[in-house]
């Protein structure tokens, strides 16, 4: 029963693709880009040596970090909506 349950649960990656985040998170390209640049969302390029194009991944967590960070300080500054 509980193993049943498990399969049909999926964890979230470790590691994404913008489409991914945008899709999942509603943060799109610039906003990404933006928060990668001033630190506060982890990223890494898989772009091959000699390569034109790569693949940006995000850290989930970091991510998820940032969203928990943004409101807490609505909580804090009374901005929140319920």
């Amino acid at each position: 029963m509980f193993t049943a349950v498990m399969r049909n649960q999926t964890a979230p990656p470790h590691w994404a693709d913008e489409k991914y985040v945008a899709r999942n998170y509603g943060i799109t390209h610039t906003p990404l880009f933006n928060l990668r640049k001033a630190g506060k969302i982890r990223s890494v390029s898989l772009k091959q040596e000699g390569a034109k194009y790569g693949k940006r991944l995000y850290s989930i967590e970091s991510v998820e970090a940032y969203l928990a960070a943004c409101e807490a300080r609505e909580t804090l500054t009374g901005n929140a909506k319920p």
